[in-house]
């Protein structure tokens, strides 16, 4: 997560649970610091009906905690060694 790099921080996580078949999201947790932000975006998502798919293809501000949950949905389709410039 980069910013969590650049707050030099990087405890915590991000869990997405998601109905199988469909990817509909249907609950987030987040423990870190600035878990505010990736659940105010988690609350938006899941209002709306998204899948993880949508998620991961949705435009999320870089170098932001909200970043994490773009991140996260990515997970289900990617590598989780390239989703980011900066992981590690």
């Amino acid at each position: 997560m980069p910013r969590a790099l650049v707050d030099r921080d990087t405890r915590g996580l991000v869990k997405i649970v998601a109905e199988a078949g469909t990817g509909r999201v249907l609950g987030v947790h987040a423990v870190a610091e600035g878990a505010g932000d990736v659940i105010t975006a988690a609350t938006y998502a899941i209002s709306a009906g998204m899948a993880v798919g949508q998620l991961a293809r949705a435009w999320a501000p870089y170098l932001t905690m909200a970043e994490a949950l773009k991140l996260a949905t990515q997970t289900f389709t990617r590598d989780v060694d390239r989703l980011s410039c900066c992981a590690e």
